[in-house]
């Protein structure tokens, strides 16, 4: 049988046992109502064994209850164990359901326990000024901390920007370096390819200079062969000037014509070939106008984008500056106010401390004078008691009347009746007095606790600001314990971290 080993808080009773008791119970009343069944079982085998012995053969009698009594007491043991192991289960059963409510009644009570904790710790941690100045400041720090990042990346962001305008600035350079050269390779292949246009053309008016002098020689040798025959016709056909005169004549005619038309074809090359240079320096000129109007369009167009370029670059840098003015002046207002609020709330800080140091003092000095009004208010209710008590006594029997031995015991009596009761007065004070310094210990004890507690959620706090340790303001570390325990956290994180 199993046992529930459940933590019992100190100074609580343990939970009752009636299931306990109840089980063990009706499991006796049970035992004894199979002892009842079992007896008269017992006595109706021992009657039918004694019937079957008067009755028939004795060694089969003998044999048949000895099988009979078999088979009974095997049915008897099987129902003897069938209720046994009932029983059993059930004792077991009831046991399992104490217990369960044991540890379910334990569980519950140290949750409810957990969650009084956490309210309290969370009603401290509310109610605690210290705290929520710690964790405005801590709110500070995170701020600081994003207001930095946001300034790192901004200069990031800056001298992206530089970069990228210089990097700008030096393609800009490049390009138009690379333009330049290739403007001026193709300047120096188009002068090449004029001088070798005008070289070509020189070379073909040469050709034709040649030529005309060839078709000129050619004429002239033509001339002195036409002079020639001429000539031999004339010596040869003198005779037959008439005859031929007119056949001389034709011929002449006739080379006169050739002639006419040969120098007709030859001012006409002349004026075609001039027309093709006229053409040919026309397109020359054209072609240089064109070239000269592309390169002032171009420089034109480079000197536009240029003070596009240098509009630009003055309106960016001069809306850099702007931004980065505002940003400065945000950023030193929101210095000044944090400043501002840090001196508030140190000196409030200060003025509290002051002002509980003041109205500690004024309470123990209050506390000091009420304490010597009470013992002498005290020293003069007794004394008063006293006298009362003494004239009431006094009153009562008639001191006066008596003799004086009786009215000395009496007297004496009466003293000491009054110095019980003053000594009753006295320690029902005291008694008082140990209750309310006990009460002023307990306080003391639960201030300590609650003090430890905001201890603690304070060092949750710092724990959780660990990274903001170059972000936190004046005053959140008290001493150098608090930077210890925050370089251990920032070591352990890192550690945890690899």
């Amino acid at each position: 049988m199993s046992t529930c080993h459940c933590d019992i808080p100190d100074g609580r009773k343990p939970p009752k046992r009636g299931h306990l008791t109840r089980a063990v119970e009706q499991r006796e009343m049970k035992r004894r109502e199979h002892e009842a069944v079992r007896m008269e079982m017992d006595k109706y085998y021992a009657e039918q064994r004694a019937y079957d012995q008067s009755a028939g053969d004795p060694l089969r009698d003998d044999i048949k209850r000895m099988g009979r009594q078999a088979k009974e007491r095997q049915q008897e043991a099987q129902m003897l164990d069938a209720m046994y192991q009932a029983e059993r289960n059930n004792e077991l059963a009831l046991l399992r359901a104490e217990e369960e409510e044991r540890l379910a009644t334990v569980l519950a009570r140290r949750q409810h326990e957990v969650e009084r904790s956490q309210r309290e710790v969370q009603q401290l941690r509310e109610q605690s000024e210290e705290l929520r100045a710690l964790a405005e400041k801590i709110r500070t720090a995170r701020v600081n901390k994003e207001r930095a990042e946001q300034l790192r990346d901004n200069a990031q962001l800056k001298a992206q920007q530089q970069e990228y305008d210089t990097t700008f600035n030096l393609y800009v350079q490049r390009s138009e370096a690379a333009a330049a050269a290739q403007e001026a390779e193709a300047l120096a292949k188009r002068k090449a390819m004029a001088i070798k246009a005008r070289e070509v053309l020189e070379e073909q008016m040469a050709e034709r200079q040649d030529l005309l002098k060839i078709a000129e020689e050619q004429a002239i040798r033509e001339r002195a062969m036409v002079d020639q025959v001429v000539a031999r016709i004339a010596e040869e056909n003198n005779a037959e000037a008439t005859l031929r005169a007119a056949k001389v004549q034709e011929t002449k005619a006739f080379i006169a014509q050739f002639l006419e038309q040969q120098e007709a074809a030859r001012r006409a090359r002349e004026a075609r070939d001039k027309a093709e240079e006229q053409k040919r320096l026309d397109h020359w000129t054209m072609v240089r106008e064109r070239e000269a109007e592309e390169a002032a369009r171009k420089a034109e167009r480079k000197a536009e984008a240029d003070r596009l370029y240098e509009k630009v670059r003055v309106e960016m840098e001069a809306a850099n500056r702007a931004r980065e003015e505002e940003e400065d002046l945000i950023n030193l207002l929101r210095q000044e106010e944090a400043e501002a609020k840090r001196r508030a709330d140190e000196e409030e800080a200060k003025r509290k401390a002051e002002q509980m140091r003041r109205e500690m003092q004024l309470a123990n000095e209050y506390q000091m004078r009420l304490k010597a009004q009470r013992e002498a208010q005290l020293k003069a209710d007794e004394e008063a008691f006293k006298a009362t008590m003494m004239a009431r006594f006094a009153e009562e029997d008639r001191i006066e009347q008596m003799n004086a031995q009786k009215r000395r015991m009496r007297q004496l009596e009466h003293a000491r009746e009054v110095q019980r009761m003053v000594d009753d007065r006295r320690r029902l004070y005291q008694e008082q007095k140990a209750r309310e310094e006990a009460e002023i210990a307990a306080q003391s004890a639960e201030e300590a606790r609650k003090q430890v507690i905001l201890e603690a959620e304070r060092q949750k706090l710092l724990a959780e600001a660990a990274e903001l340790k170059d972000y936190l303001p004046r005053g959140v570390l008290r001493d150098q314990a608090d930077i210890d325990y925050i370089n251990s956290v920032l070591a352990g994180t890192s550690l945890n971290g690899r």
